[in-house]
């Protein structure tokens, strides 16, 4: 348990100012600074960094134990009490939005218009978990349907599964946060969570803004550190439930280790997402929404339009739009408002997208606008992208649009479903055959029709496919995955 002389007041959006001193582990609800302090360099402003305390095998036992203690409390909570938990969080966050704003950008390198929204994209999910709390209710079994079941009548609730260890990645700190301790907090569960070890700062605001409307403290800790933490809470006993947003590799390691203990996992991976564009669509519409889409948050997005599947006829016109599109957008200084593309998250990040960008290039590509200039990564465009060039098949996870052409549309199904990857999928068509014929044939978790793979509301049912996942985010789907259906039955007077 944490140091009893520790203050009881948990982070608020005071320590995410530069300067603040190390941001400390939350356990229990309660703050600590018993642990190593790691420098955590900022990408978007050289006297941005800060420190914060990591966790250890020892701090994240005790978490779970006090979770683990926590756990009838929290099922007690009725429906009410936690919607009204994730309204009041809603409200904490839009009250202290523009510091939030500022250290998402200072974490990540996005550009402060990208974190303002991720912001209010993290008010509107909370208000939706509220809403969905009251959905997750049970349903009637006609158990005497069948001829053992006569004089019986079975019904379903949900159960919370218990303590939840959330584990986020670095590219939306705050909403990933979010949509795992909103479900959690909706379900009923105790949540463990471990932001990624380079945007540790904003997550750790969330113990706040749930515990200061009415969580109970013990059911929520927040546990800064590396991958020997995602190793602890995998391996605790008393974990339940695993959900994982990060690459696939890393997710399969997760499935891994949970695997062995029994765990549950929900695992939301990485992706190489595929938006067809047919020549009867609009092409200034699609020009648009793939240039925004492959460049918000700077690529930095695993629904991020980085393949551009264009019919041959319209290939090489739809690209110069789109690179026409990317060239007028604003890049610099991710903290100037007027900024849409800031940069990554770190140097070596900005080196992995500029070799992808070169190994296209060497395979033949056609740089539109952007590439590698004077050893730096600039927003690209790219016509003619083909196999064996890793963009095929490779993710990006960075400012890159490849566009790659096909003469029929079955040629256009085969290459989305190429990759290892089956998250999201745009298509822009003016026919509705077209639409319906893409939506059925794809592999992935959801298609948007003239719409590109980009698009997600936050309160949609959300999940890939093969590499890309298993199980679905969104409130009311998190909330379930969050849960255990139990069967009641009873017997009834003859």
């Amino acid at each position: 348990m944490p140091d009893s002389t520790t203050p009881p007041t948990l982070p608020d959006a005071s320590m995410l100012r530069p300067g603040a001193g190390p941001l400390p582990l939350v356990v229990a609800g309660r703050p600590t600074t018993a642990g190593q302090i790691v420098e955590v360099p900022s990408p978007a402003s050289p006297n941005g960094g800060r420190s914060a305390v990591h966790a250890d095998a020892r701090i994240v036992a005790n978490a779970a134990a006090a979770a683990e203690s926590a756990c009838k409390t929290c099922a007690a909570l009725s429906r009410r009490a936690r919607a009204q938990i994730l309204r009041g969080a809603a409200g904490y966050l839009g009250e202290h939005a523009d510091d939030l704003a500022v250290s998402l950008t200072l974490e990540v390198g996005k550009s402060l218009r990208d974190s303002r929204g991720e912001v209010q994209r993290c008010i509107a999910t909370l208000e939706a978990a509220a809403d969905a709390v009251a959905e997750l209710g049970g349903r009637e079994i006609p158990v005497d349907a069948v001829p053992v079941g006569a004089g019986r009548l079975a019904f379903t609730v949900w159960e919370p599964v218990g303590v939840v260890a959330a584990i986020t990645g670095f590219n939306f700190p705050l909403l990933l946060a979010v949509h795992k301790i909103a479900a959690a907090v909706g379900a009923g569960c105790p949540v463990l969570l471990k932001p990624s070890e380079r945007t540790p700062f904003t997550s750790v605001v969330l113990a706040d803004a749930v515990v200061s409307n009415g969580w109970p403290a013990e059911a929520i800790s927040v546990l800064n550190g590396g991958p020997d933490v995602a190793v602890a809470l995998c391996e605790d006993p008393l974990v339940r439930l695993v959900s994982f947003t990060g690459s696939s590799a890393i997710g399969a390691k997760i499935a891994e280790r949970a695997g062995r203990h029994l765990k549950r996992v929900v695992l939301e991976l990485g992706s190489n997402a595929a938006t067809i564009v047919e020549p009867d669509a609009d092409l200034e519409l699609a020009a648009r929404t793939c240039a925004t889409g492959g460049m918000a948050a700077t690529g930095q997005s695993c629904i991020s339009v980085q393949r551009v599947l264009a019919q041959s006829s319209i290939a090489a016109d739809l690209a110069q739009r789109i690179g026409a599109e990317v060239a007028a957008l604003p890049t610099g200084d991710p903290l100037d408002p007027e900024t849409v593309v800031g940069t990554l998250v770190a140097p070596t990040e900005l080196r992995r997208v500029a070799d992808l960008v070169q190994d296209a290039t060497a395979h033949g590509a056609e740089v539109v606008t952007g590439g590698v200039v004077d050893g730096e990564l600039r927003p690209t465009v790219l016509l003619g992208v083909r196999e064996p060039a890793r963009l095929c098949h490779e993710e990006a996870f960075g400012p890159v649009v490849a566009v790659m052409p096909y003469d029929d549309l079955d040629e256009a199904i085969a290459l989305a479903n190429s990759t290892p990857y089956g998250l999201m999928t745009g298509v822009f068509t003016a026919s509705i055959d077209t639409a319906l014929r893409v939506a059925r044939g794809v592999e992935s978790g959801g298609v948007h029709i003239n719409d590109s793979s980009n698009f997600r509301a936050d309160n949609m049912p959300y999940g890939g496919v093969k590499a890309s996942g298993l199980g679905k985010e969104g409130p009311a789907s998190a909330m379930r995955e969050m849960s255990v259906e139990k069967v009641i039955t009873v017997r009834l007077p003859a």
